[in-house]
C-alpha cells in the first residue's frame, strides 16, 4: 500500500517538474488540489449489529453518510475539447442509520425544540486512482471551461469502522447506551467505480485557476466480501456517492 502512495505521488510530482521546464508543455498539463464532501449510501439495506446490547434495531432509518476528500489532480489535453485526467484521493465514503431519540431534547438557539436522533455510522476510508475523460464544451481559448467526464476509479481499503453514537448518552429505550466504535469486518480491500460529473472553472493559462467538481460514482463490485454477517443479516450492497468539490489548478 506505501509503495503504491510513492509511485503515485513521484509520478505527480516528476510530471509537475518537467511541465515547469517544456514550457509548451504547460499549456497542455495542469496540475491542481481539491477538497470536498461526499454523500454516500449503500444500494441495498445493511442491518447494524454491532451492539449486542441492542437486539431491537427495525428502527433505524438509511441515510447518507456526510463524509471528506481530498487529493491531487493532472489533466493532460488531448485535442482542443478532450482533456485525459488522474487523480490520487483519500475518499471517505459509507453510510448511515439513525433512529428518533424521543428521551433526550434538544432545544437551538432560537428556544425551538429539535428532534434527537442516535446514529450508527458504517465508516470506510478509500485511497482512489480515478482515470477521467473529459469533454470541454468551450474552446480552449476561452478563459471559462465547462466540461463533462466519465471514467473509473479504481480504490483500496484503509480502514473501515463501524460508529454507534447514543445522543447524549441514552439509547432509544431511554436507556444508558454506551457509545462503541468497532471494527467493520469483510470490507472488500479492493473495488472500482465508475464516474460520471460536470467541472467549471477558470481557464486562463499560466496562473493559479479555481475550479468546482459534481460528481457521482457507483461502486462496481460489492462493498463487503460476503453476503451475509456472522449473524445472518444482508451483507450484499454496492454504494452510490454523489460529491461536490472545490480545488485550484496551476
Amino acid at each position: 500500500m506505501k509503495s503504491n502512495l510513492c509511485f503515485f505521488i513521484l509520478l505527480f510530482y516528476g510530471l509537475y517538474v518537467q511541465a515547469q521546464e517544456q514550457p509548451d508543455f504547460q499549456k497542455k498539463v495542469r496540475f491542481g488540489v481539491k477538497t470536498g464532501i461526499n454523500g454516500s449510501l449503500f444500494t441495498r439495506n445493511v442491518t447494524p449489529t454491532a451492539n449486542g446490547n441492542r437486539t431491537d434495531l427495525s428502527y433505524f432509518n438509511r441515510y447518507f453518510r456526510a463524509s471528506a476528500l481530498a487529493g491531487l489532480t493532472v489533466d493532460g489535453q488531448l485535442t482542443d475539447r478532450i482533456t485525459l485526467g488522474a487523480e490520487l484521493l483519500f475518499n471517505s465514503r459509507g453510510m448511515v442509520y439513525r433512529e428518533k431519540n424521543n428521551y433526550v431534547i434538544i432545544v437551538d438557539d432560537d428556544g425551538q425544540e429539535q428532534q434527537a436522533y442516535n446514529n450508527f455510522n458504517y465508516n470506510i476510508d478509500y485511497v482512489e486512482f480515478p482515470i477521467l475523460i473529459s469533454y470541454n464544451f468551450k474552446p480552449s481559448a476561452y478563459r471559462l471551461f465547462l466540461s463533462t467526464y466519465a471514467g473509473m476509479a479504481p480504490a483500496i481499503a484503509v480502514n473501515s469502522k463501524t460508529k454507534l453514537r447514543y445522543q447524549d448518552g441514552l439509547d432509544g429505550d431511554g436507556g444508558r447506551g454506551r457509545n462503541e466504535t468497532l471494527p467493520l469486518k469483510y470490507v472488500n480491500h479492493f473495488n472500482n467505480s465508475l464516474l460520471v460529473g460536470i467541472k467549471v472553472g477558470d481557464n486562463t493559462p499560466f496562473k493559479i485557476n479555481l475550479f468546482g467538481d459534481f460528481r457521482l460514482s457507483y461502486m462496481l463490485l460489492p462493498v463487503f466480501s460476503r453476503s451475509v454477517s456472522d449473524q445472518g443479516d444482508n451483507l450484499d450492497a454496492r454504494m452510490f456517492t454523489c460529491s461536490a468539490s472545490v480545488g485550484i489548478r496551476f
